[in-house]
């Protein structure tokens, strides 16, 4: 179908008279983004007039028609700043169930590849005239894999603005806040395009003692001030096991003295001091980050070029816990009150936390040439990638000299005063660059009786390298790993049967694919990928696209050579023993991985089943994919995962949990099948009825349109003025997407449910599955829920609009204990948002009195309104340290405030 601009309507009017008439007593004008059929009908004397539709601006290659297609008002109904704001907001639409790109969209512009999602990702709303999405199909054409949905994105021809945007958000249990600010500047001019944007971010940590954390018993009793513990469990001293009548093998030392006697453990005897570490832990990091996008377009003949930079700084700190140590305090000590050798257990005074500074500088270069020649279409793009990546990590404290003092009975070691040992820290940096450039070529290299032939054909090279150093308990490491890849892919798609072309049309049109890929990887050698499918319309609102796919994949560099970090002090829940423990988690790559081999089948049937009402659309699809060595993050620790992998966990002799070696790992089989269905409305609302200005009811050719503003205001400055506000249209002051917008709204809901039917991990010969949806889990969340909802819904008109989202997931559970049979439940979870949001812009009577509001949107967000969290119990109904509500969600439910303002 062929969509028809408002001009479609005035060349009608100046062919017809009959139209003109019929014009002029219909005061609704068609909105842009109107679906036609590509003709239209007229009475003038018994001859028929036909409008021949052409290919609509920015439109996708080949014959697949857009799922959904937004116009500039569906698009203001989103109340979305910028494209990446709108692209998240659109997920539920563009999310795909498969693959190896964990559902994330190919993003074009106009119809073209780019070079990355940078290029595009700051531009405003206002500047976008239409938005398509496409189903994965279609990426086939553009050279990436069939596992993604293509979302296009068609810019106005001429757009010019300056954007300012201030936002504030915090969490409504307090302790929590992110403020940011952006400022961008777009212009476009047909071909031309310059846009630069400017963000500063900052966010203040969260503590543990700001959510009520109980904190999870220590692996010794450490405190502030100390404990005394006998050696080997035995008496602390005899006189003073008789001073208080019992025998004492622990006493707290008494707080507020530097220099203890005897007689003062007595009031302390058989108990210990206890420090609250939650004011020292941070449920979420400090951070700070600062960026700098700009992207020009320009043309160069009839080539199109853009070139695209992004320099990011992005700065992280973490708090760990208080380093606890222990001292051998031998009775000969000048300090000792006691007559036998003890061991004292205490933190660093004064009470330095351990820290985590994570420090990450981004540069991104990227180039995109879009041409044409002979009928053919082809682009370029190059990209360049650097990040360095360095962090240091505090993990205890250096107390051997002090130790050695103690010993020696130095005079000047008390070990009862305030104490600062030298902390010792790991540190690792990483250094990552990638350069990759590729060409695709497509067209039609002939034409078969159903239609034309749509071939592409695309060829890449990218060279990486990876360098990491660690420094961990004073051991250096260094690894190196380069990797240069080399792959070619084609894409065919042939017409079979056409209802338009009348070939075969008793079946409708119906169309097949088939695809191939093959890489050279310096490291893994020669890689494969194939696949096949066919797209099939029986009739009108049925469309059938069925495809299948068989992909090899090697791990990523990172993967493979991140630098290995211990972090101490991880808190983490123990399934074999049922207790949370602070644990050592070791992380980074894993250089024994292997490539993975992924069998995708897809099946997606769209229905639009009301003639009258093309906007209801109801979809389902069907995917199984079979993973053969899937590339995996390490598994949460339960029972089967631990005897599956036993070198990955180290216990003292007391059975505890001390450390895990997280990194990533190769499973030897996984398997998946979901169906999803869902429905999406939205309805354009029809706008206010609006009279036209004494003036234009005089003009009999309704040519002076250019005095009426976005809003339906009269104008009566004159010719001058009404040229001033056509050209500001052009520049997108007014109206057509501008400051003032669209009168009218619209409404629109959706609603998609995931059920999951198979989700199986399977280890290793010999060992048991992994079964995500009764009683195994992969994640510290849960094992796979069944059913997964989500809604969507909003409303907009005049200015105002809400949106409103819901998501849930059902329960799940995990085995637990020695046996298994210790269960852990994560219970259902139900999260609602609600953003209000209003274009001051489109309030006639506000502006009037107050013009600095022209472009202004200011719009108010909760998130999670009800505060709602999992709730984790065990079968006794007690919840697990480390699943307490602040760790679930720290945030819980948030407000933001923002305040946008747009020049033009």
């Amino acid at each position: 179908m062929t969509r028809f601009p408002v001009l479609a309507a005035a060349l009608l009017a100046a062919t017809s008279q009959a139209a003109l008439a019929a014009q002029q007593t219909d005061p609704q004008p068609r909105q842009d983004g109107q679906q036609a059929n590509g003709s239209a009908t007229g009475t003038d004397t018994g001859t028929e007039i036909v409008v021949t539709g052409e290919r609509q601006r920015g439109a996708v290659i080949g014959d697949i028609p857009p799922e959904e297609q937004l116009d500039q008002g569906d698009i203001q109904s989103y109340g979305a700043a910028s494209v990446s704001e709108l692209l998240d907001a659109l997920s539920p639409l563009t999310s795909s169930g498969r693959g190896r790109s964990s559902g994330r969209p190919v993003v074009l512009l106009n119809g073209q590849r780019i070079s990355s999602f940078r290029e595009i990702r700051d531009l405003p709303t206002e500047a976008i005239e239409r938005v398509d999405i496409l189903p994965e199909e279609v990426a086939l054409k553009y050279g990436y894999r069939a596992d993604q949905r293509v979302v296009n994105f068609v810019l106005r021809d001429h757009f010019r603005a300056y954007t300012a945007d201030l936002d504030g958000k915090v969490a409504t249990a307090g302790g929590w806040s992110d403020g940011e600010a952006e400022a961008n500047y777009v212009a476009i001019n047909g071909d031309q395009r310059l846009n630069v944007d400017l963000e500063a971010e900052r966010t203040n940590k969260l503590l543990e003692s700001e959510r009520d954390i109980i904190a999870a018993a220590t692996n010794a009793p450490h405190d502030l001030y100390g404990n005394i513990v006998g050696a080997g469990g035995g008496e602390i001293d005899p006189a003073l096991s008789a001073q208080v009548g019992r025998p004492v093998t622990s006493a707290g030392v008494p707080v507020g003295t530097v220099r203890p006697s005897l007689g003062d453990f007595a009031a302390t005897a058989g108990t210990t001091n206890s420090t609250d570490t939650t004011r020292y832990r941070t449920l979420r990091p400090s951070t700070q980050r600062y960026s700098l996008n700009a992207v020009l377009t320009r043309p160069i003949g009839d080539v199109s070029a853009t070139g695209n930079i992004r320099l990011e700084q992005q700065n992280s700190q973490a708090l760990q816990g208080l380093p606890g140590f222990a001292l051998d305090l031998p009775g000969s000590n000048p300090f000792s009150p006691f007559a036998n050798d003890v061991t004292l257990y205490r933190y660093a005074r004064p009470a330095d936390p351990l820290n985590r500074d994570t420090r990450d500088f981004t540069a991104h270069g990227g180039v995109t040439l879009n041409g044409h020649f002979s009928g053919w279409q082809w682009s370029a793009t190059g990209n360049y990638d650097r990040e360095v990546t360095d962090t240091r990590t505090e993990t205890g404290l250096d107390t051997s000299l002090l130790q050695a003092a103690l010993l020696a009975g130095d005079p000047g070691a008390n070990p009862f005063n305030l104490l600062a040992p030298p902390v010792l820290s790991d540190r690792a940096r990483s250094v990552s660059s990638t350069g990759a450039i590729d060409t695709l070529v497509n067209g039609s290299p002939f034409s078969l009786p159903a239609g034309e032939v749509s071939t592409s054909f695309k060829a890449e090279f990218e060279t990486s390298d990876l360098s990491s150093e660690s420094t961990i308990g004073g051991i250096f490491q260094s690894r190196r790993i380069g990797r240069d890849r080399a792959n070619a892919q084609v894409n065919v798609d042939l017409p079979i049967a056409s209802r338009r072309r009348d070939v075969l049309s008793a079946i409708g049109n119906l169309s097949l694919n088939a695809n191939a890929q093959i890489a050279e990887l310096s490291d893994f050698g020669t890689l494969t990928s194939v696949g096949g499918g066919f797209h099939w319309e029986p009739v009108d609102p049925v469309r059938l696209i069925v495809s299948y796919t068989q992909e090899q994949g090697a791990p990523s560099a990172s993967q493979l050579n991140d630098p290995v970090i211990s972090t101490p002090n991880s808190r983490i829940f123990d399934y074999v023993t049922g207790q949370t423990v602070d644990i050592v988690a070791v992380s980074g790559g894993n250089p024994a991985l292997r490539a993975d081999n992924r069998h995708v089948l897809k099946v997606g049937l769209d229905l639009k089943p009301l003639d009258n009402n093309p906007d209801l659309r109801i979809s389902t699809e069907y995917v199984r994919e079979q993973i053969d060595d899937p590339i995996a993050g390490f598994p949460s620790p339960t029972v089967a995962v631990e005897a599956a992998f036993p070198d990955r966990f180290f216990r003292d002799a007391s059975g505890r949990l001390i450390q895990v070696d997280r990194r990533p790992i190769n499973f030897q089989e996984s398997r998946r099948q979901q169906f999803r269905w869902g429905i999406d409305f939205r309805k354009r609302l029809q706008p206010e009825e609006r009279r036209p200005p004494p003036d234009r009811r005089r003009n009999s050719r309704g040519d002076n349109a250019a005095g009426q503003d976005g809003d339906g205001a009269k104008a009566n400055n004159g010719g001058g003025a009404q040229r001033q506000d056509a050209m500001q249209d052009r520049r997108g002051g007014r109206g057509r997407g501008g400051w003032r917008g669209r009168r009218g709204g619209r409404i629109d809901f959706s609603v998609f449910h995931t059920i999951h039917l198979v989700d199986k991990v399977f280890i290793r010969d010999g060992v048991a599955p992994l079964d995500l949806l009764n009683g195994s889990a992969t994640g510290n969340s849960g094992g796979q829920s069944r059913h997964e909802v989500q809604a969507r819904a909003g409303y907009f008109k005049n200015g105002f609009g809400i949106r409103a989202k819901a998501d849930w997931q059902s329960a799940t559970t995990v085995d637990g204990g020695p046996s298994g049979g210790d269960s852990l439940r994560f219970s259902d979870l139900a999260t609602v948002s609600f953003r209000l949001f209003a274009n001051l812009g489109q309030q006639r009577s506000l502006v009037r009195d107050h013009r600095w509001l022209r472009g202004t949107r200011v719009s108010l967000s909760v998130d999670n309104i009800f505060d709602s969290r999992q709730h984790v119990t065990t079968p006794a109904g007690t919840v697990p340290i480390s699943y307490q509500p602040g760790y679930v969600d720290p945030l819980g439910r948030t407000v933001r405030i923002s305040v946008r303002k747009i020049f033009f």
